[in-house]
């Protein structure tokens, strides 16, 4: 094995102590399977971030409604866990896409112009 600069090295052992610090406290949440959870949230929360109404662009197709809160969604999202079928078994773009429509299904992200291509 190749030898590490310094910077190199200390980069290495801090992600090494970073990740089992996180694997750590992931053992502790009280769902499963919390990669599951872990993943889908993360996504959840990007679209909420990205999608916001009051920085949608003219070329945005859909946005989370200015009433909307975070909260709400994860409030929805605990009620939903048994049956939304999140699920990482076909790749995270078919879990990205699942999350996706279960938000458009719970009006959470909310099409702007819709002219019917989501039905083709």
């Amino acid at each position: 094995m190749a030898e590490l600069d310094l910077q190199e090295a200390t980069r290495r052992d801090d992600v090494y102590n970073q990740l089992n610090t996180i694997i750590g406290g992931l053992k502790e949440v009280p769902v499963f399977p919390v990669l599951v959870w872990l993943w889908s949230w993360d996504i959840v929360v990007d679209i909420y971030e990205n999608h916001k109404f009051e920085d949608a662009a003219e070329s945005d197709y859909d946005v989370i409604p200015k009433d909307v809160t975070l909260k709400q969604i994860w409030d929805k999202f605990w009620v939903d866990a048994d049956t939304n079928g999140f699920t990482l078994e076909y790749g995270t773009e078919s879990l990205h896409e699942a999350i996706d429509d279960w938000m458009r299904e719970n009006d959470f992200l909310v099409i702007l112009d819709d002219d019917g291509w989501l039905d083709d």
